[in-house]
């Protein structure tokens, strides 16, 4: 896939097709999404894993495992770089969300009145699933979260997970500087496309702080798809 050039602004923007539209007054918006896992000593040098996002060609965040040639300009630790697999004209908004990592430790007994997360399904049956506050209606599987309706053994080797009481270590996520000037590229290397960009801070209490370990971010970027601008944007 291949960029093309918007004759009306003389600047590239994606060419692909999109899958759904939506109701807006922008001319061409596009909705570009992603989640990964933070993971600063994964030996991938890129500070995170399992990225997952149609429109986004890679994220970099701080490394104590630089690798030559992954590209990761290895940003201190609390900082985001979001690559796009190709160029837009303007950003619009964007909205994040996290899921903390687990405590880190397994139970074998429910914990009442707090997220329970199964970790193991062992040979525990529907019943006793049900029996601790799993929802009627549900099947247990693994990565399942509910609240517990009591502390009791679960059975059948069956384990739980609680979240991490720090959580995310995080509260916001902030764009830094002005991302327009970044999403678009102007001299392509052969067999390179796109390269845009969004820098991003992470916060806790106002002082930019790096998201615990094993933390999954999803990040959204409403952004322009064409040249034409709606009263002024």
């Amino acid at each position: 896939m291949t960029d093309k050039l918007d004759t009306k602004a003389d600047i590239y923007i994606a060419n692909r097709t999109f899958t759904r539209q939506f109701y807006t007054f922008h001319e061409y918006p596009v909705l570009i999404d992603c989640n990964f896992v933070v993971d600063s000593t994964n030996g991938n040098g890129l500070g995170q894993r399992q990225l997952k996002g149609e429109g986004v060609v890679q994220v970099y965040m701080n490394t104590s495992a630089p690798l030559a040639g992954s590209g990761n300009p290895n940003p201190a630790s609390g900082y985001i770089v979001l690559e796009f697999a190709d160029n837009y004209t303007r950003y619009f908004s964007g909205f994040t969300g996290y899921i903390p990592p687990l405590s880190g430790s397994s139970s074998t007994s429910s914990i009442s009145g707090v997220p329970n997360i199964i970790v193991s399904l062992g040979t525990a049956t529907l019943a006793q699933w049900q029996a601790v506050g799993l929802p009627q209606g549900f099947t247990p599987t693994v990565g399942q979260s509910f609240i517990a309706t009591s502390s009791a053994l679960i059975g059948g080797s069956a384990a739980i997970e609680v979240p991490l009481a720090s959580g995310a270590g995080i509260d916001h996520i902030e764009v830094v500087g002005d991302p327009n000037q970044t999403l678009h590229t102007t001299g392509y290397v052969k067999g390179v496309k796109g390269r845009a960009q969004i820098v991003l801070a992470c916060y806790k209490s106002g002082v930019i702080t790096a998201p615990a370990p094993g933390t999954v971010i999803s990040l959204a970027s409403y952004l322009s798809n064409s040249s034409n601008e709606v009263k002024g944007e």
